[in-house]
């Protein structure tokens, strides 16, 4: 009786501490950058790494700026009609049956990933649904990703917030604007980057 009480509170603390799902898919990991391995798989991330992302453009802040290989791009048009909603927000991935425990959270948009059915389960590399990431992050999810190029993937986004952007763009709902490291911060990186 005294051990079922225990795992009666226990189940109950971690349904307490569990986080609200905000949206949820099943598609394909694809990669579209990568801030350690700038050279991976055949392909130069430099140019890409340059690049705004779309959580932060309204403060024009790159993948290099963001300085994280766990930022992970969702479908555009779902992220772009409210940026406030899933910016910074944790996302679980599921690969093979196994949740990843990767800090993983959104900050970007992905055209492709936004284009095809949400029930495709067949590769199109011009659209299907599914998660861009680093090319790091992909391989330690499935180490045939160079390989193949997508992954099947299932995913949660969940009301967990690991990343505060500046979602004040024009036009856009009003979000959390406060940054984890401030801007001077980020130009002493980007100084000691240039040495």
């Amino acid at each position: 009786m005294k051990s079922q009480f225990f795992t009666s509170i226990g189940i109950f603390a971690a349904s307490a501490f569990a986080q609200a799902v905000i949206d949820s898919g099943t598609g394909f990991g694809t990669y579209y950058y990568d801030i350690e391995q700038v050279e991976a798989c055949g392909t130069s991330f430099a140019n890409q790494n340059l690049g705004f992302v779309e959580c932060n453009f309204s403060t024009g802040l790159s993948l290099n700026e963001i300085d994280s290989n766990y930022l992970v791009a969702m479908n555009h048009t779902q992220i772009a009609g409210n940026l406030a909603e899933y910016c910074g927000k944790r996302v679980v991935v599921t690969v093979n049956g196994v949740k990843s425990d990767l800090p993983l959270f959104i900050g970007d948009g992905c055209q492709r990933c936004g284009t095809g059915s949400r029930t495709n389960t067949v590769w199109n590399p011009n659209g299907a649904p599914g998660l861009d990431f680093s090319y790091t992050v992909l391989s330690e999810l499935n180490s045939n990703a160079c390989f193949a190029g997508h992954i099947d993937i299932s995913w949660e986004i969940v009301d967990e917030t690991l990343y505060d952007f500046d979602t004040n763009a024009p036009g856009q709902p009003t979000g959390p604007v406060i940054q984890r490291r401030s801007v001077s911060q980020r130009s002493e990186r980007a100084t000691r980057r240039r040495r």
